[in-house]
C-alpha cells in the first residue's frame, strides 16, 4: 500500500467515527466574522479569536475549500477569504496584486456563483459584494497588525455565516462537480476528475512557504507533455482525502505526531485487519505515542505540554491528555499494523525521510531491541530515553535547532526496523564528546548500540568487563584511571587531564599515553604520601593490571568505531562501582555527577 492510499484509507476511518471533514470543506483558523445587513452594510468585525491564549488565536472552522491559493491572484474562496481579498485589507502589498485587484477578483469570483441565489443570506451578501469599497476599512474595527488574517460573513438578521447556509452549500457542492475529463486515478482505480494541484499543508511550512506531497514545479520534472498533477494521476477526491487526513494527523492536539529534529513523524494505524477495531487501533496509537511521543521529564527545552495547553486552548486539554494517556493494555492487539511516516519541510515539496508499515507486535520487538542495545550501566536517571531525548546529545548547547540535519528520521527508522543505527549518529555524538568533555550514560549507550549492532553482537559490554582485551576499550579504562589519580591527589583542581587531553587520548593515543601515565604515577606517589597507600596501592594495581593487556606498541590512531569503545571504556570504569573498590575510590566517584546527567 502507497503513501496516498494509506491516507486515503486513514481517511475513511476519520469518517466512520465523524471525525473527517466533509469533502470540499477543510478547517480553516478564522479571525473574525464580518456582519452584513439586508441592504450589505456592515458593522463593527466580530472576533472570534480565543483571547486566553498567549497570543490570540483563530478558532477553527470548516470552510469550503479544497487547495491553497497559488499566485496568480485569481483563485479566491467562496463565501470566505483573506482579508486581502474578502475586504481589498492587507498589512503589506502581496506579489499577487494590489488589494483592488484582489478585492475584485473575490467580488466577481462569489458574484458569479451566486447569480441565481434567493435566500435572504445570499442576497445580502451580493449586495455587500456590490457596494462595499476598501477605503471604507475602517468602518470594521480591525487594527492594522490583525490584517492579512481569514474572515467570514455573518447575516446579523439569523446569526447564521454565509458559507453555513444551506443554499450557500449547495453552490459550493455544484462548483466542485467538475467537467473536465475523467481520467483512471493511481490511488483508488476510479475513473474520476483529476486534481491539477495537489493539498499543502501548514504544519510543515519552511521559510514562510507551504509545500504539498505531491508537485510538479518545474517543467523538467513533467514528462510526456503533461501538466503540472496529470504526470501523477490522483483524483480530486482521493487528494482531498489524503490532504484532510495527513492534516488532521499533523494536528499536535490529535497526538500522532510529534518532532525527531528536522524530521515530523506522523503515525497511524488500520483497524481493518482481523481481531482489530477501533478500539485496538486506538489503543496502538496510545502505546506508539507512549514509547516515541513528547515527554516532559525528558525534555530539555521548554516544558512541551505547558506550550501545547497555551496554543491550543484551555477547552482542549482534557483532549489531549486523554489521547497521549497510557494504553489499555487489554485491548492492545499484536497485529494491529501500524503507519509511520517520516516528512521533513522543503521548499519544493515535502520530503518524505521513510515510510514503514508493520504490525505493532514486530515494532514493539524492535523497540525493546533498541533499549537493551542502549542499556549501559551504570544507568541514568532515565534509563530508558525517548529516541528525540537522545538526539540533544548529539546537538550543540543541547537546542533543537543544532540537531544535526536528516538524523532525527534515520535514527528513527533505525529504531523502527531494527536495522543499523547511522554512521553519523556515531559521529556527532563523539564530536559533541571531544567539544564539551562530557561523557554521560545516554552518550555512552549510544556509541555502544551503534558498534554493537553493525557488528551484531555485544562486543561492548552493558557493564564494566576488566576481561576484554580490545585496546581502545582498555585505553578509556585506562585515562578514567590516569584522571582518577590526578583527582585523588589534587581534589580542588577545577580542570583536570580531560579537560586538556581526552580528544587527543581517544584519537592518537601513542602520542599522549606515555606523558599521561607518567604524571599518573606522580599523582599516585602523592596520594600515597596524603592519604596512606590504601587508595594508591589500588589505583596502581587497576593501571598495571590494564597495562597488561596491550601491547608495548599503542594505537598510533583509533578509527571511529574505536573511539567510540574507547569512550565506552572511560565510562564504564569512571562510573561503576563494585566491591572490590575501595571506600576511599568510590567517595571520589560520588563526589562527580557528571555520569548521570542528561
Amino acid at each position: 500500500m502507497t503513501i496516498l492510499q494509506s491516507l486515503v484509507t486513514f481517511y475513511d476511518r476519520l469518517d466512520r467515527r465523524g471525525d473527517a471533514p466533509k469533502p470540499g470543506y477543510a478547517p480553516v483558523g478564522i479571525s473574525f466574522a464580518i456582519p452584513i445587513e439586508p441592504d450589505g452594510s456592515v458593522g463593527k468585525a466580530i472576533d472570534l479569536r480565543d483571547p486566553n491564549t498567549r497570543r490570540p488565536t483563530p478558532a477553527d472552522r470548516m470552510v469550503p475549500k479544497v487547495r491553497d491559493h497559488n499566485n496568480s491572484g485569481k483563485d479566491p474562496f467562496l463565501f470566505w477569504d483573506n482579508t486581502g481579498y474578502a475586504l481589498g485589507l492587507v498589512k503589506k502589498e502581496m506579489k499577487r496584486g494590489t488589494p483592488s485587484e484582489l478585492f475584485g477578483h473575490f467580488r466577481s469570483s462569489n458574484l458569479d456563483a451566486t447569480c441565481d441565489a434567493k435566500s435572504r443570506e445570499l442576497l445580502a451578501f451580493r449586495a455587500f459584494l456590490t457596494a462595499w469599497m476598501p477605503e471604507r476599512g475602517s468602518e470594521l474595527g480591525i487594527a492594522e497588525e490583525d490584517l492579512d488574517a481569514n474572515v467570514v460573513f455573518r447575516f446579523v438578521e439569523t446569526g447564521l455565516l454565509i458559507h453555513e447556509v444551506p443554499e450557500a452549500q449547495t453552490i459550493w457542492q455544484k462548483s466542485l462537480a467538475s467537467d473536465q475529463e475523467k481520467r483512471l486515478c493511481l490511488v483508488t482505480g476510479d475513473q474520476s476528475p483529476l486534481a491539477r494541484l495537489h493539498p499543502k499543508f501548514p504544519a510543515l511550512e519552511a521559510g514562510g512557504n507551504k509545500a504539498p506531497v505531491v508537485s510538479f514545479n518545474e517543467k523538467s520534472f513533467e514528462s510526456y507533455g503533461k501538466d503540472q498533477g496529470a504526470n501523477a494521476p490522483v483524483s480530486e477526491a482521493a487528494a482531498f482525502k489524503y490532504g484532510a487526513a495527513l492534516n488532521w494527523l499533523l494536528d499536535r492536539t490529535n497526538a500522532r505526531s510529534f518532532r525527531l529534529g528536522e524530521t515530523t513523524v506522523v503515525f497511524w494505524a488500520d483497524d481493518r485487519e482481523a481481531n482489530v477495531g477501533e478500539a485496538a487501533a486506538t489503543e496502538a496509537e496510545k502505546a506508539f505515542w507512549a514509547e516515541f511521543g513528547t515527554d516532559r521529564d525528558a525534555e530539555p527545552e521548554p516544558d512541551a505540554d505547558a506550550e501545547d495547553a497555551a496554543a491550543i486552548g484551555a477547552e482542549l486539554v482534557d483532549k489531549v491528555k486523554a489521547l497521549r494517556g497510557p494504553p489499555d493494555l487489554a485491548k492492545l492487539r499484536p497485529n494491529t499494523r501500524v503507519h509511520v511516516l517520516g516528512l521533513s519541510p522543503n521548499a519544493g515539496r515535502i520530503a518524505v525521510r521513510f515510510w514503514l508499515v508493520d504490525t505493532f507486535g514486530h515494532l514493539e520487538e524492535n523497540l525493546k531491541r533498541h533499549k537493551q542495545d542502549m542499556a549501559i550501566e551504570p544507568s541514568d536517571r532515565n534509563p530508558n530515553p525517548k529516541a528525540y531525548a537522545l538526539l540533544y546529545e548529539t546537538a550543540v548547547l543541547r537546542k533543537a535547532e543544532n540537531i544535526p540535519p536528516r538524523l532525527g528520521g534515520e535514527l528513527a527508522r533505525a529504531i523502527l526496523t531494527g536495522g543499523s543505527y547511522p554512521r553519523t549518529l556515531l559521529a556527532a555524538v563523539i564530536g559533541r564528546i571531544r567539544a564539551d568533555k562530557e561523557i554521560n550514560a545516554a552518550r555512552a549507550g549510544l556509541c555502544k548500540a551503534v558498534i554493537n549492532r553493525d557488528h551484531d553482537e555485544e562486543v561492548i559490554p552493558v557493564a564494566l568487563d576488566p576481561n576484554n582485551l580490545n585496546p581502545a576499550y582498555r585505553l578509556g579504562r585506562l585515562f578514567a584511571l590516569i584522571e582518577g589519580a590526578q583527582r585523588a591527589a589534587l581534589p580542588s583542581l577545577n580542570a583536570t587531564v580531560k579537560d586538556r587531553y581526552f580528544g587527543a587520548a581517544c584519537a592518537t593515543p601513542a602520542r599522549v599515553f606515555p606523558l599521561l601515565h607518567k604524571n599518573a604515577m606522580n599523582h599516585i606517589a602523592a596520594v600515597r604520601k596524603e592519604r596512606g597507600g590504601g587508595l594508591a596501592h589500588w589505583i596502581e594495581a587497576e593501571i598495571g593490571q590494564i597495562w597488561s593487556g596491550l601491547s608495548d606498541d599503542l594505537p598510533r590512531a583509533l578509527r571511529l568505531e574505536e573511539q567510540g569503545r574507547f569512550i565506552a571504556g572511560y565510562y564504564h570504569q569512571r562510573f561503576s562501582k563494585t566491591a572490590a573498590t575501595p571506600a576511599e575510590a568510590q567517595t571520589i566517584r560520588a563526589s562527580d555527577t557528571e555520569g548521570d546527567d542528561q
